[in-house]
């Protein structure tokens, strides 16, 4: 169940990679791509618990926070052109 789970997950990174090529706009790809690092993160999340790994749960948790910070940065950047104003 896990796995496949796992397998859904990835299925849904692929599909999701075509609005990364082809948003019409540069916020919609910034969303599909930290949508892809969501389900990344599910992913090894999920591979953690089927093979008892708990170090991958830290290493999500800080996969996750960077993902955060990441969004700020590129959504403060979209919003004044720079990063520093």
């Amino acid at each position: 169940m896990i796995l496949g789970l796992a397998c859904f997950l990835i299925i849904l990174a692929i599909i999701t990679t075509y609005r990364v090529i082809t948003g019409p706009t540069l916020t919609d790809r910034l969303i599909a791509a930290d949508t892809i690092g969501i389900f990344m993160a599910m992913v090894m999340l999920l591979l953690g618990l089927y093979f008892n790994i708990i170090l991958l749960v830290d290493i999500v948790l800080a996969y996750a926070i960077l993902l955060f910070v990441d969004i700020l940065i590129f959504a403060k950047y979209l919003e004044h052109r720079e990063l520093y104003k």
